[in-house]
């Protein structure tokens, strides 16, 4: 079985999030659950092809998108907590971000082939949503706790930084891959993109734990 290291920050995310899980119901945080099982298996999966004999994972990884990008909607608008219209018109957008999603996995680009139009358009998704959320708590900032305190602006600010990076390197993979870009005999991405994910789920590891510290600080006023 082999893990690579970004793999031991995703199970170490997952571990927090359970041990928390009862602190993210304050925060309306519960579906990062789900999410993290969903990105563990994926990752567990597609790292151990030996497992089912096959030479090539980007099928799990198109699948991953059209079962996680509707997980992250749902954490955004727990965030955001739109109303009305407002939550109308957000949900009207999800449905045709993931209608976009599975026509491309059945008939653009298929389950074979890497969906890098999938990837960039759910991680400029993200990253527009993480900058929706980081621009609401500037606006509406909670100098008691402050925002370094807010479990929100980590979960966004880390999110935001993830997605700027992916939408980069895998918007410029034909470009990386065709003039050999490399650090160290490795593709650019390959060696960024986990470098970025440590960094993210270190960050939802952090969100979580401020979870619990500020459910006990309510507790007590």
């Amino acid at each position: 079985m082999k893990f690579h290291l970004s793999l031991y920050f995703e199970f170490l995310s997952l571990l927090f999030a359970i041990i928390f899980y009862s602190k993210l119901e304050l925060f309306k945080l519960k579906p990062f659950l789900l999410l993290l099982i969903v990105i563990c298996i994926t990752e567990t999966c597609a790292g151990n092809l030996q497992w089912f004999n096959l030479h090539r994972n980007h099928f799990m990884y198109n699948i991953y998108y059209v079962l996680a990008m509707p997980i992250h909607f749902w954490i955004f608008l727990n965030i955001l907590d739109y109303k009305g219209f407002i939550k109308i018109l957000y949900n009207v957008v999800g449905v045709l971000v993931m209608a976009f999603l599975i026509l491309n996995v059945l008939f653009l680009q298929g389950l074979e082939e890497f969906d890098v139009y999938s990837v960039v358009m759910a991680e400029f998704i993200k990253g527009i949503l993480a900058l929706m959320v980081i621009t609401k708590l500037l606006r509406e900032d909670d100098y008691e706790i402050g925002i370094s305190n807010d479990p929100y602006f980590w979960i966004a600010g880390a999110t935001l930084i993830f997605s700027i990076s992916a939408v980069i390197l895998f918007g410029l993979q034909k470009f990386i891959l065709a003039n050999r870009i490399q650090i160290g005999g490795q593709n650019l991405y390959r060696v960024i993109i986990p470098l970025v994910n440590v960094f993210l789920y270190s960050s939802y590891c952090y969100a979580f734990y401020l979870c619990r510290k500020l459910t006990r600080k309510l507790s007590l006023q």
